[in-house]
This record gives structure tokens, sequence and C-alpha cells, in this order.
């Protein structure tokens, strides 16, 4: 029963016979050999076994494919989402790859006096030992263009392109490449005093390089934790094709790393891997302290610079025939992953008595001929003209890593033969390989090309030679003349070869063409990029913009205002306004940018300031619901109409209707609203003092009172200071209030109050603030006066639309048998996110009965910009007079402006009448016209 065991093993060696592992190797050669030479049952399953193996690992599909009968489970391919965890193995990467690394440290952060974590920053490592950089970044399913030029000014990192918002950054990125002493400087700052998780000093890792990635809060930009993948480039490595005292030419020394340069060549990489990855004295991964010698330079030299050979590509140009990426993890096997690059380079690795030797693409000249004179035909052969059907495949299909795809698994284009399908009986025999450590497209295709085209060379030989073959190694070509078999210096590849005691050597041929390894640009296959990013809707562009004159009329349908109409098409799915702007064609000046409701007809006049006869620029866009992107229109020419002032728009006799609007308006303003809101403040202040203050949980009250007495003779001090808060309220006040009276006589009341409150209900915050004094004489059915000053300011905030407001009143009034007189002053402003207001008036007036007469002046400026600031004057004399010179003076008096002496420049008008009507000139008809 001990052969079975033997056999295993022997199966294994003649499986890994080419791989890199050579005590085990060396150790299963001699007994092999020794049983060999021993003849007899033993000899013969040997043989047997040998035999066997000629089915498997023989063609580069075999070997793509032993990993999987073996059952490998070890994680390949590129890392798309961060690792978190100390018990995550560490990793470093090789070539041109990406990873998401292992995530160290997360936080959030916020600038002073601003949104205290308005930041998030996450800390990524991406190798464990030093690398020199990334090339590029995706976050999310977004591929960034790192700005290199343009640095935070606070050492954050470097904005990305694709996160920039109307001029404002909201992702960056650093890294740190390993070589650090101290921990990071920014990370202590912005973190050190973290309550829970400061990031402290110690924190250094060294030789760990890694990435700092800062956001901003943009729900927009970002659903959640943003994802990032970094593309890492490649990392320096020993090439031996560089130094000069291994056989090369350059200053590279193995024992220097100072001196190695970055390389993705697959050869290069499997060169360091095989003598081991170091950090300083530091052991990391691959082999151990291997000698150069084990590694031929000669050898290992070609097979670099067939890696570096320039092929075509279909769309033109040239590329390097053969590159790699990996990111190898610390618990990955040396030999597993050494074996995916080698994959990736249509490579062969052999061990030969400890010394490893490469060979890439095409098997080189031969380096033996012979014939069939020279084949022992004392010793056993074996021919295979053609695999089992399960081993034979007409088309290949792959998988590799697309970094334009995010780098995931992509399948290359499948490559089918009809011809090899109708050789084999009409069937597609299909085979599939993974390529994790070739992200390159055109590399993945011309690896399959030559996988299939060298897998339908199905001749292979088993048989002894005489001992002048004992200097053939596995991966020499040999050449063969044989009548017997019709070849005429025909190629085979030694893929195995066994040297007995007697010298002879037992060897496996398995034949090639170098055509099959051959490539241009013509057999590259289309390959199609999916897209990746955020999908988003199109920006919608400005649909039926037109821009034409207009005039604002009167009531009269007379034009008063230059003006010009916009459109735009009707029906138009989410949009809720139109957003239109005007400019000066001439200097680009804006003059107008405003906002009009989206409704029928979807035509309208501007309301804006225009000067007549020029030329204009609009353009409009349309404002959605929601957030999506809207685009704005061509900017459209437009003339205004030459609609100048006429009559009606200069004071003139015969005042326009719209000042006897406003002068109405304002008497209202400052006759009447100033007596309601004086009654309207007087009455907050009582109700203030009266009220229970049910609506506050706390609530403090000082009183003060003195009252004297003589009979129905009273003289009154009353003092209340109040001082409330309850939810969503706080209140303060003070109220004085000091009265003499001796009834049917005479009263006289003093009032001083000051209030402050804030008050929140629902969505709307009122702050309002009150300062009123005021002075009351009255003697019933006979005479009254009063005095009254007041100050009111309130600001309001009804769901996030803000007002602002104030008030100065100053008021006399005196009544007398039913005549009175009073003055009144009155100030008033007001801001809302529509425009800003000012207006000030006095009114003097006398009368009773209905009888009254008054002077008042007014300055007023209104909210709306299309609306004329105006100072106003109503009496019935209006002087303007130098000092106390009255001689020469203006008057304007019965709707009439006199003046002794004018001396006027340029005069524009429209007719001028003189002599009482004798003399008629017309400024617009050009005619003069005089009447007897």
């Amino acid at each position: 029963m001990r052969i079975l065991p033997f056999l295993f093993w022997l199966t294994v060696f003649c499986l890994s016979a080419d791989s890199a592992c050579a005590g085990p190797v060396a150790a299963a050669i001699s007994a092999v050999a020794g049983l060999l030479s021993a003849g007899g049952f033993a000899a013969s399953v040997i043989k047997l076994a040998f035999g066997f193996a000629l089915q498997y690992g023989v063609s580069l599909i075999e070997k793509a494919r032993a990993k999987k009968r073996q059952g490998a489970v070890e994680a390949r391919g590129v890392t798309i989402e961060v690792r978190m965890g100390d018990d995550q193995p560490a990793s470093f990467v090789v070539g041109t790859y990406a990873t998401a690394g292992i995530r160290k440290y997360i936080g959030t952060w916020g600038q002073a006096g601003k949104t205290p974590n308005a930041y998030l920053t996450d800390v990524v490592e991406l190798s464990c030992i030093p690398h020199p950089g990334l090339s590029g970044i995706w976050i999310d399913d977004t591929k960034g263009t790192i700005l290199w030029n343009e640095p935070h000014a606070d050492g954050r990192g470097f904005p990305i392109q694709e996160f920039r918002v109307d001029g404002k950054d909201f992702a960056w990125v650093r890294f740190v490449d390993g070589k650090q002493t101290v921990a990071d400087p920014w990370l202590i700052d912005r973190f050190g005093s973290h309550p829970e998780r400061p990031f402290k000093a110690t924190m250094i890792g060294r030789g760990i390089a890694y990435a700092v990635v800062t956001f901003r809060y943009n729900t927009e930009k970002f659903g959640g934790l943003p994802a990032c993948l970094f593309e890492m480039l490649p990392m320096p490595l020993y090439d031996l094709r560089k130094d000069s005292t291994n056989g090369g030419s350059g200053a590279q020394r193995w024992n220097d790393p100072s001196t190695w340069e970055p390389s993705d060549n697959n050869v290069v990489v499997e060169y360091n891997l095989i003598r081991g990855i170091y950090y300083g004295d530091e052991w990391i991964f691959g082999g151990q302290n291997l000698a150069a010698f084990r590694l031929p330079a000669s050898n290992w030299i070609a097979g670099a610079n067939e890696c570096d050979r320039l092929v075509d590509r279909a769309g033109g140009g040239q590329e390097k025939q053969f590159r790699c990426g990996y990111e190898i993890r610390l618990d990955m096997e040396p030999l597993s992953v050494i074996d995916d690059i080698r994959e990736g380079c249509n490579g062969r690795l052999a061990e030969v008595g400890g010394v490893f030797k490469t060979l890439v693409g095409a098997p080189g000249a031969a380096v033996y001929s012979f014939t069939d004179a020279d084949i022992l035909v004392t010793e056993d052969q074996s021919f295979e003209p053609f695999p089992a059907l399960s081993e034979t495949h007409n088309g290949i299909e792959a998988t590799y890593p697309e970094p334009s795809e995010k780098w995931t698994a992509k399948d290359a284009p499948a490559r089918y033969s009809t011809t090899l399908e109708a050789d084999d009986g009409n069937r597609r025999l299909v085979t599939g390989v993974d390529f994790p450590a070739v992200p390159f497209g055109r590399q993945v295709q011309t690896l399959m090309k030559a996988m299939i085209e060298e897998e339908r060379r199905f001749r292979t030989h088993l048989f002894h030679l005489p001992p002048d073959a004992f200097p053939l190694e596995p991966n020499d070509t040999v050449s063969w003349t044989s009548s017997r078999n019709g070849y005429a210096n025909k190629k085979f590849l030694v893929v195995r070869v066994l040297g007995k005691l007697t010298f002879n050597q037992l060897v496996v041929l398995k034949e090639f063409d170098p055509s099959d390894y051959s490539w241009s640009g013509a057999d590259e296959l289309p390959t199609g990029i999916g897209w990746l990013g955020p999908i988003e809707p199109p920006v919608q562009p400005m649909y039926g913009w037109q821009v034409e004159p207009a005039s604002i009329l009167d009531d009269a349908g007379v034009p008063r205002r230059p003006s010009m109409r916009v459109s735009c098409a009707p029906d138009q799915d989410d949009v809720r306004q139109v957003r239109i702007q005007v400019r000066l064609k001439s200097s680009q000046a804006q003059v107008f940018d405003g906002q009009i409701a989206y409704d029928a007809p979807h035509s309208w006049i501007l309301n804006g300031t225009f000067l007549p006869n020029t030329i204009y620029q609009a353009r409009g866009k349309f404002v959605p619901i929601s957030s999506r992107k809207t685009d704005w229109s061509n900017w459209l020419d437009v003339t205004t109409p030459n609609a100048r002032f006429g009559d009606g728009d200069v004071y003139l006799p015969g005042m326009i209707e719209d000042l006897q609007d406003f002068t109405e308006e304002a008497t209202d303003w400052l006759r009447d609203g100033v007596r309601e809101l004086i009654t309207e403040q007087q009455r907050i202040v009582r109700l203030i003092a009266e009220q229970d203050l049910a609506n506050f949980s706390d609530k403090q009250t000082l009183r003060r009172e003195l009252v004297s007495r003589a009979g129905d003779i009273t003289a009154s001090y009353k003092e209340e200071i109040i001082a409330a808060t309850g939810p969503g309220s706080a209140l303060v006040a003070r109220l004085t209030t000091l009265e003499a009276k001796i009834p049917t006589l005479a009263t006289v009341t003093a009032l001083d109050a000051v209030t402050a409150s804030v008050t929140q209900q629902g969505n709307t915050i009122t702050a309002y603030g009150l300062r009123i004094d005021s002075l009351e004489v009255e003697m019933p059915g006979k005479a009254s006066v009063s005095a009254v000053n007041s100050l009111d300011t309130r600001v309001t905030n009804n769901e996030g639309v803000i007002s602002a407001q104030a008030n100065s009143i100053s008021s006399l009034f005196a009544a007398l048998g039913g005549n009175s007189a009073a003055v009144n002053i009155r100030a008033s402003v007001l801001a809302t996110p529509s425009g800003y207001a000012a207006r000030y008036g006095i009114e003097a007036r006398t009368g009773g009965a209905g009888t009254y007469r008054s002077a008042s002046m007014y300055m007023d400026v209104p909210a709306s910009t299309s609306a004329p600031t105006r100072i106003v004057f109503l009496a019935d004399q209006l002087v303007i007079a130098s000092g106390a010179n009255l001689k020469n003076p203006f008057v304007f008096e019965n709707g009439e402006a006199r003046l002794n002496v004018a001396h006027i420049g340029t005069v524009y008008g429209g007719d001028l009448i003189l002599g009482g009507g004798k003399l008629v000139i017309d400024g617009d008809l050009g005619t003069i016209e005089v009447f007897s």
C-alpha cells in the first residue's frame, strides 16, 4: 500500500517540475532516478505515472487552470472595498494596480465658527512598505482627477476636479510615502484633542504608505460614506539589466534600494519576489537570501527584454508587450503570486538544481538536434497525438481587472474559431482563464491568442535520449528530424527532463510554432467600456427663448417706459420659475437679474429700468422644482423702444395720478398711521403689565407703588418690572406711570415704558423692542394736550423668510373747543428679501369740523427698484430764497411756479406760449404762430 502515497508525490513532482521550489524538487529527482534505475515493478509504475503527467501542466492553458484544479482559495484581483480591523493581512502593490487599502482612522471635524462636523477625513493604509505615490483615485463610481498643482493652504491635500462645484472643492487627497519619522502633523492638529479617539504623536506608521482623504458635506455628491479606490504608481524594484555588476549596464545595485527604479515588468517583478522583498533588513515576502547566481543574468535579462518589446495597437501607436500589477497580501503563497504574474506574460518558470530560469513568449532557437536514430529503442516511449475531448479547446474566454471600469473583473473579447470548431466535430469547446495580474486589455488579448493557438499544438512525446542530451533543461528548444513522424527539423519544447544514472535522459517534448506568439494591431478585437459614474439627469437647455422690444403702458395705453418682452416654451416639466438676465451689449454690464413664475402665457414684459433706443442682450434659463441642472439660453440682442419721458413724467401744472396717489397714501401713513401706531404701542405696554403671563413657565415681577389721596383727589406713582421666560418665549419690560387727578377739573398722566421680547410660534420667530414716552393733560370738556415719543423695532423669521422694520414717532396734539392742532414726525425703515424701503414725513395741521389746513413734506425710497425715489412738499406756497433776500424768490403757488428772474442754459420743452397766447412756439412740430 505504500505505492499510493508515492504515486501522489510523483504526480506533484510532475505537475510542478517547472515551478520555483528547489528543495523538494531536488529530493524528488534523486528518489525517482533511483527507482527508475532499480527496474522492476516500481520503475514501470513511475514510467506510467510520468507518461500520465503528459496530460497536465504542459500547455499555457493547463498551467493557468492548474490552480483551479488544485482548489486554491486565496483572494486574487483588485480589492474594491476598504478593509477594516487589525486582523487584516498587511499588503503592498507591485506594478500598475489599485487597492482600497485598510482603514486606520476616520473622523469628522469643522472650522472655527462654522458647522462642527462639515468635514470627514479617512486615513487608509495602502502599502506595508514605502511606496512612491498615487497615479489616480476613484471616489464611489467617479474617476477623480487630482489637481497636483493646487495644494490646499492648510495641508489637507490636493483637490479633485470632479468634486469641485461652483468653484468650491468637496474632496481632497494626500499621499504619505512611508518614509515619515513623525506622526502626521495635520492629523494631530485636527484630531489630537479628540475626546474619544485622539490621533497621537506615537501614531507614526513607520514604513507604512497611506492616503489621507478629506470630504466636505454635500448630499448631491455623496450619498453616504464615500468609498475610495487608489491607483498606485509602480513601486521601485531591482532591474538587473541596469546593474553593471550583474550582467547589465547601469548604477542599480541589489543592496542599495535607493538606486532602484519603478517597474511593472513581469520578469523584473518575478525576479524581486524570488530573491525576496525587504524593508531595510527586515524580510517581508518571497524568497529569503537567494544568491544572484541562482537566477542567471543572461536568462532573466532576456525575459525582461521580451516583456518590454514594443507591439502594435489597433488604433495606432505601440506599447510594451507585457506588463503587470498585483496587490500582494502577506498571507499569500509566494508561488501562487509568482504564478499569476508569470501567467501575465505567457511565461514558463523552471528550477533545475536550485537555479531558476524563465521563458517569456515564444521559445528560442534549438539548443539540441536529433533524429529517430538517437532515440533509445530499448526504453519505453509514449506519444500523445491528441488530448482527450475534455482537454481539447477551440475557444477561450478570459477575465481581467479593467482600470476604466473601476478595476472590476471584466470579460475580454472571447476568441472563437469556426475552423477549429469544424475540426472538433462542429463543437464549441471553450475554456476560461483569469488574469488577475494583467490590468491591460490589449495584453490580455495577446495572451489569449497565444494560449489557444499554442493549445492546438497537440503532439507530445515521451522517450529517452542518449547521454549527450544531458545538458537539456526544461524550456529548452530542440530540433527533431523524424522520417517515422514526417518531421523535418521540427521544433519541440522540453517540458520535462529526468536524468537516469546511466546518463540517459527521459524527456517530455511538446510541439510549438513561433507564429503562435506573434501579434499585430490587426489581431486586436474591440473592447466595450461600460459607463461608471453617477447617473444624473441631463442638463435641460432653455427652449423657445425669444426677446423683442416692448413698452410699459399706462392705463390709457400710452407707452411710458422702454422695456422688452421675453418668452419661452410652455409645458416644460419640473419647472418652477424662469431666471432672466439682461446686460448692455456695449459694455456687457448686467442691469437686470430676476426670477418670474413659470405661468401662462409664458411671456413677460420686464419691469426693469432700461434706457430708450438702446441695444441690450437677454438670456434665460429654467429654475426647476427639483435640484437638477438647467442651462442658460444664448444671449439675444434687443433694441428697446424710443419711449422717452413726456408731460406725464414731469412736475408740471396738473400733477400726475401716481403722485396724487402717493401723497394720499403718504398722508394716511403719517396722520392716521401715527395715531394707530401709538395706540397699538400703548396697548402692548398695558397688556404686558396687566396679563397674568400664563404663557411663561417662569416669571419674576418687581413692583413699587406710592399713592396719596385727599378725598377724591389723588396723586399716584407706579413702577413695574417684569422678566419672564417660557417655551419659545423671553420677555422683559419696565413700566412707570405717574398720575395727578382732580375729578371734574384736570388729569395729568405721564407714561414711560421699555419692552424687549423674543417669541417663537411654530416656524415663526419674532424679536420685538419698544420704547414709549407719553405726557397727556386733559380738562374734561374743555381742552386736552399730549406729547408722545416712541421707538419700536421688530425682526421676524417666518419659515426662513426674514424681514426687519423700525419706526420712530414724535407727535404733538392740542385740542380746544372743537378745533385741534397737531405736529407729527415719523420715520420708517423696512428690509425684506424682496427689497428695502425708507420713508420720512413731517406734517403740521390745524382745523376742525372737517375743515383743516396743513403743510407737509415727505422723503420716500420705495422697495421696488423700478419706482422713483421722491421728495414731496404739500403746501399752499413753497418759497426758495437766498438767506434774507426775498426780492427774487422762487415761488410755487396756486399750481404755478413763479420766478422774477431766471438764467437758463439749454431749454428742452414742448410748447412755449408767450403774451397770453399771442405767440405760440410748437417744439414738436417746429412751428411758430403769431396771433393778433
